[in-house]
């Protein structure tokens, strides 16, 4: 009995180890705070990825939903109007990809039905550069929307960075996805 009682808890152990293993996610959430001359103390969101290690600051006062099995972290404004929305994906590769305008058209085509594309231009992180479009669409057959969707090459994948909000709050959205996006930046390139 007392043998029964300590094998079963090691075995538990080891079990749920070894389950924890078979079904380990490649991206995990951390954070570093550090100090900005400009701004004072502030905290940093460390993403891991299977290739990268990023940081951010992420969108003040905005609830965050964070999906590993699907890449994404989904950011929602406090008056749950607003969305900004960060997709890590991997290509394969070490390298960075070479980005195509087509492309980027053709993410907003599959990822935001009925999108009507209003300006294209360069965007830019902390420490790279993409491509970015604005666009209106409506939802649920009545609401106008308007999205910006950036496109940013990282070493071995794309980082997607999507903002969604009535068309009425877009000018005032941007500040917040702007200040994020500007703060993206890859932190090494072998997280550990």
């Amino acid at each position: 009995m007392i043998l029964r009682a300590l094998v079963g808890p090691g075995l538990l152990l080891m079990w749920s180890a070894h389950v924890a293993d078979l079904f380990a996610e490649p991206f995990t959430l951390s954070s570093r705070t550090t100090e900005i001359p400009e701004s004072g103390q502030v905290t940093y969101t460390i993403l891991r990825t299977e290739k990268n290690e990023t940081a951010f600051l992420p969108p003040p006062g905005w609830k965050s939903e964070f999906d590993a099995k699907g890449g994404t972290i989904t950011w929602t404004s406090p008056d749950y109007q607003s969305m900004i929305r960060l997709k890590i994906s991997n290509n394969g590769s070490d390298q960075s990809p070479k980005l195509r305008p087509e492309e980027l058209r053709e993410t907003v085509g599959q990822e935001i039905s009925g999108a009507k594309i209003n300006e294209e231009f360069p965007c830019f992180t902390s420490g790279a550069s993409g491509l970015a479009v604005d666009c209106e669409h409506t939802e649920k057959g009545q609401f106008t929307m308007a999205s910006r969707v950036a496109l940013v090459p990282i070493p071995g994948g794309l980082a997607r960075f999507t903002l969604t909000s009535p068309k009425d709050q877009f000018t005032k959205r941007q500040i917040d996805f702007s200040r994020f996006l500007n703060s993206f930046r890859i932190e090494n390139n072998k997280p550990q």
